[in-house]
């Protein structure tokens, strides 16, 4: 091989290490398109669930028995380090009731919501930390076990019924 051949192959090397860099550039920019295209259907689901119930519970103004005064969709607050956000509260002047919305729920959700959110909530509305605060999950679909551990923590479950959603608040306890 000759000094020319050898300078050559190296000029092809590098010539196809640029169509590969260069293509690997267009493949990283399109899964970021997608993961993109892919959040905003995930996040979409999420908003039109959370409207579904929030719309639906406006409507009736009741939750686990209780009649609501005012009701509140994506409830934030942040005091110091702590910060809270709550898809749907509704309140009356001697309860709360703090909804958690998921497209599909799981029973981590479940564990969140008892051992953080309820808390945290607590801390951040001082006014309400007295309140008997009533929890519900609403989800259009539910993990196995769900339901159950719901049943088993006094969580009410709120599910989509056609146009409207159905509660199962029959075991929801105050906390």
């Amino acid at each position: 091989m000759t000094f020319e051949q050898i300078r050559e192959m190296f000029r092809d090397i590098g010539r196809k290490q640029e169509e590969t860099a260069l293509q690997m550039k267009e493949t990283d920019r399109r899964i970021s398109e997608v993961s993109r295209q892919l959040g905003g259907m995930t996040k979409s689901d999420g908003d039109l669930a959370e409207e579904h119930f929030f719309t639906s519970l406006a409507s009736k103004m009741t939750f686990a028995g209780q009649h609501c005064d005012a009701i509140d969709r994506n409830v934030k607050r942040k005091i110091g380090a702590l910060e809270g956000e709550y898809d749907i509260v509704l309140y009356n002047d001697a309860s709360v009731g703090i909804i958690e919305v998921k497209s599909k729920a799981r029973t981590e959700h479940l564990e969140k919501l008892v051992t953080k959110k309820l808390p945290d909530f607590r801390t951040l509305y001082p006014h309400y930390r007295d309140y008997p605060i009533y929890l519900g999950i609403g989800s259009m679909s539910f993990d196995d076990h769900v339901l159950q551990i719901a049943h088993e923590l006094g969580i009410g479950i709120l599910r989509q019924k056609g146009d409207t959603i159905e509660a199962d608040t029959g075991a929801v306890r105050a906390y």
